[in-house]
């Protein structure tokens, strides 16, 4: 769920936030280029903890925790908070995960895959035969549309989890399928609950309890939940403007498979780990990825973007809901890399810095439009208005 970035694939109005910025976007350009030049201190020398203090301080985040993993195993875990007075910080501390919750589903999709329950070049309606129903509005059950469009049919389970599926990422009217599916890469939360329905079908369980027995009690997730219950509620952090002050929180009851991930470091370290242990779900995620970028070597698998390097590659993912940004990559070659999740609407801007630092080397995913320009942290940066 992306509430405020431009220059990204289609969103719909519910997720363009404060979309009345956008009127102010020629203003925005004047400053971008004098935004992208300032002052960074070299971080190379400090330890993680002493890096993610600086980090955070700095940004404003008021809670970042990150699990780093080395040669597939779960290394550590650290955290540091940049508001005062400071947030409390524990083991158990959870976050909204946002799109971090895609390859979590996709893991649980591909494991139904081998188990012959779901196949990947079967159309996804193939396990809808009362049809899709889409929300205009994911967070509500009305108003809805049952979709007949005849595109739909030709959209398989594949294409929502590398992104062809021509869905726009998200609509706030009646459906439509924008482009030829499998053609081109185009990023679709959409697509992702069209999948979600046809899991829910086959399983006979909503999502949330089917991530519960599939994934997180496998993988003594405990902290871990697709929906927002008084269990995660206790240990839930509240979200922040990207000058640290209170973000309305989104109320996340119902279970969405592109956005509504409440987890910890921990628990999202425990995940990560497992991933890049199994050498069939790894072979899956990164065969035959479709093209996104070719001058920044970026494409995407199955559910994880992937960045080729000149000996390596690495899978990776960010997330954005409104109040929190997360951001996980790792690399295919070595096993290294980390999650990262914050309670900030700033919490991209260390996203890039701590793979510096934990993954050394040029990453060139960070200057990829596909990241967007946050307009409303801009302003909020730049200007000190912060809607």
């Amino acid at each position: 769920m992306r509430p405020s970035r431009v220059l990204t694939s289609n969103r719909s109005a519910f997720f363009a936030g404060h979309a009345g910025c956008l009127l102010l976007m020629p203003v925005v350009s004047l400053f971008l280029s004098g935004c992208a030049s300032s002052t960074r201190t070299d971080l190379a020398p400090a330890n993680l903890h002493d890096t993610l203090k600086v980090l955070a301080e700095r940004h404003h985040v008021c809670a970042v925790a990150v699990a780093v993993i080395k040669n597939r195993q779960l290394d550590s875990i650290d955290s540091a908070t940049g508001c005062l007075p400071a947030s409390t910080l524990n083991a158990d501390s959870v976050f909204q995960a946002a799109s971090l919750s895609k390859p979590v589903f996709a893991y649980a999709v591909l494991k139904l895959v081998a188990q012959g329950k779901l196949e990947l070049d079967a159309p996804v309606v193939k396990y809808l035969p009362q049809g899709y129903r889409h929300q205009f509005d994911p967070l509500k059950a009305e108003p809805s549309a049952l979709v007949t469009a005849p595109r739909l049919q030709a959209i398989t389970v594949r294409m929502v989890l590398n992104h062809t599926s021509g869905l726009p990422n998200w609509a706030s009217g009646p459906l439509s399928v924008d482009s030829t599916p499998g053609i081109k890469w185009n990023y679709s939360g959409e697509g992702y609950v069209l999948l979600q329905r046809a899991v829910e079908a086959v399983t006979s369980q909503p999502l949330d309890q089917f991530m519960t027995s599939q994934v997180f009690k496998p993988l003594d997730m405990n902290d871990s939940d697709y929906v927002r219950n008084e269990r995660i509620a206790k240990h839930l952090l509240p979200g922040t403007k990207a000058n640290g002050a209170p973000r309305a929180t989104l109320d996340l009851k119902s279970p969405n498979a592109a956005f509504s991930l409440h987890t910890s470091a921990a628990d999202y370290g425990k995940f990560l780990v497992k991933v890049l242990n199994d050498d069939d779900v790894m072979k899956q995620i990164t065969a035959s990825p479709v093209t996104v970028d070719p001058s920044l070597g970026l494409s995407w698998g199955l559910s994880w973007g992937i960045e080729h390097g000149p000996d390596d590659a690495y899978i990776w993912q960010w997330g954005n809901n409104t109040g929190y940004r997360a951001f996980a990559i790792a690399s295919v070659r070595t096993g290294d890399g980390f999650v990262m999740l914050t309670n900030s609407e700033n919490g991209l801007e260390l996203a890039q810095p701590l793979t510096q630092k934990i993954l050394p080397g040029e990453h060139r995913l960070f200057q990829s439009s596909i990241l967007g320009v946050d307009v409303i942290n801009f302003f909020c940066n730049s200007l000190r208005v912060c809607l």
